[in-house]
Order: C-alpha cells, then structure tokens, then sequence
C-alpha cells in the first residue's frame, strides 16, 4: 500500500474520530454472542503459526499484534495474506521474557522514561512504574505502534493493551482512550462486552477444554469475550520464561494448551447446538454494533 494512501485514510479517520467515543451497541436479545480474541501475536514464530491455525481452523475472532516484538513482521505478512481476520494492536510497554526482550519500535533515546539502561522495555510493571513513565512519552510510542501497523498495510479493527502496567493509572488509561478516538478504533473490552464469564487464563492445561465446554453450556444471553494466547508446543516455546513472580510456569503448556481447546470438536459442537454467534470487533463495527457520539 502506498505511504501517501495510508496516511491520507489514517488522516481522515483521526480528524473524524477526535469528535467521537465509542460506546456499546444495542445486542441481540436472547442470543449468547461470543467474541475470542488472542493476544501477543508477533511474539513468537510458533505463535505465529498457532493463530493462523486457531483462526483458519478453530473458534478464533480477533488477534492483537506486539508491534515491537521479534516476530511482528511475519505475523503482519499472515495478516496481509488473511484478510479475513480482525486484527487489533496489542498496545505493548513490557517485554516480560527471561533472555527475549524487545524495545521500543521508537528509538530507546526518544521515550528513556519507558526502557531500562540497556534500552529494553521493562518485564514487569512495578519496574515501569519505577523508572517514572512519562505521558507525553508513552503516547508517542503507543502512537508509533499503531502507526508501525498501519504502515504494514494492515486493516485494524481495534485496540488492547499488554499485561496491566497500561491500567495502573488513569493517565495512562486516557493515553489509551485518546489514541481510540484519534484512530477511530474500539477498546477491546470496554464495549459491553462480560470479561470475567469466560476467564480460563490460569485454568491449569489439562481442564482448558473441558472448563471452556462448561462455560459454553452454561452461558446465558448476552456478548462475552474470551481471552486466549495461542501457542504451540516447540522448542521455542518451551524456552520462554515469564519474570513475573506471579507469572505461569511452562507457559507454552497453557498457550498449546487454549489451541488444542479453541480448535476442539467438543467446543465447536457446542458452539452449534446452541446457537451461539461468533463475532469479531469488525463484525461488531460493520453491523452498526460499535456506536460513536
């Protein structure tokens, strides 16, 4: 896609949306309407592989990039080539994998209030929240991934944000909605969607499918989002540790774990039986769903 097309459509859609909130839609009576979204993909190559698998053979709506993750230009490639999926920026200020950081997609010396000394995003947030951020930093770099994708040539539908550090103050959090107004985009999870119902991040591997199945059959009307991060079981996977103290342990178990779960028979089945609608953020925008005033 040529530069000059993509900033004129990313012009126009900023000078609209400064005028304009999002808020929910009216949903469909009596109908269990369920929105998947995975996130951090760019992260990883198996990741990469496992989305395409959970989107072209599974449940999967949504999926959200790290932009400055080591894989983001891959997965943008899969994202050019399926443009069928929805796609979202995972808004991203931490880099939380013993011995596989990233930086800034800034320069580290324009935003030094977001990276430790060596210039690499912090792995947790009380280490981002040390370094004393910056707003008019943060924003410039969350304004850059966003960017970054856009110029890629990628269709994006809405926006999230990576682990918590981004919801830790309301400055922050108005960084977020600003930039959601100014790009037209939604905020995933702030349209009237219930977060917690289908909430199987620590559900231990072995159960994924069968608690999901549960929830599934016991679900009443109303618009839902599920949470997944898709990965595989590979050497690669199997060496990414979390420097959370509370993080997972063998976290590739539980990613291969949500794949094997959003693609099984038994879910979808389910999903059949009783009529429950998939949607997507940009399914949500195309009907009307996704209101702005």
């Amino acid at each position: 896609m040529k530069p000059i097309k993509i900033f004129c459509s990313v012009l126009g859609a900023a000078l609209l949306a400064i005028f304009l909130i999002a808020i929910p839609g009216q949903r469909q009576e009596g109908v269990v309407e369920l929105i998947v979204r995975g996130d951090d993909m760019g992260m990883t190559q198996a990741g990469n592989e496992a989305f395409e698998l959970a989107f072209n053979q599974g449940i999967l709506t949504c999926g959200g990039l790290i932009v400055p993750s080591p894989w983001f230009e891959e997965a943008a490639r899969r994202c050019r080539e399926n443009l069928q999926w929805s796609i979202g920026v995972h808004l991203c200020v931490n880099a939380e994998w013993k011995d596989y950081r990233w930086r800034p997609v800034l320069p580290f010396n324009l935003v030094p209030s977001l990276v430790d000394d060596d210039g690499y995003f912090f792995p947790t947030a009380a280490a981002f929240l040390a370094r004393g951020p910056k707003v008019e930093e943060l924003e410039k770099e969350l304004r850059a991934q966003i960017d970054r994708a856009l110029f890629r040539g990628l269709r994006l539908d809405y926006l999230d944000t990576h682990m918590d550090s981004l919801e830790t103050r309301e400055e922050f959090r108005a960084v977020v909605r600003k930039l959601a107004r100014e790009y037209g985009l939604p905020i995933s999870g702030e349209c009237g969607e219930d977060r917690e119902f289908f909430n199987i991040y620590d559900v231990v591997p072995e159960q994924k499918e069968k608690v999901l199945i549960e929830r599934l059959q016991t679900a009443k009307p109303g618009l839902y989002l599920l949470v997944v991060h898709p990965g595989l079981d590979t050497p690669e996977e199997r060496a990414i540790v979390d420097l959370n103290p509370d993080g997972l342990k063998n976290v590739y178990r539980y990613r291969s774990a949500e794949v094997r779960a959003i693609t099984s028979p038994k879910v979808k089945k389910v999903i059949t039986r009783r009529n429950i609608k998939l949607l997507s953020y940009r399914d949500l925008r195309e009907q009307g769903r996704i209101k702005f005033n």
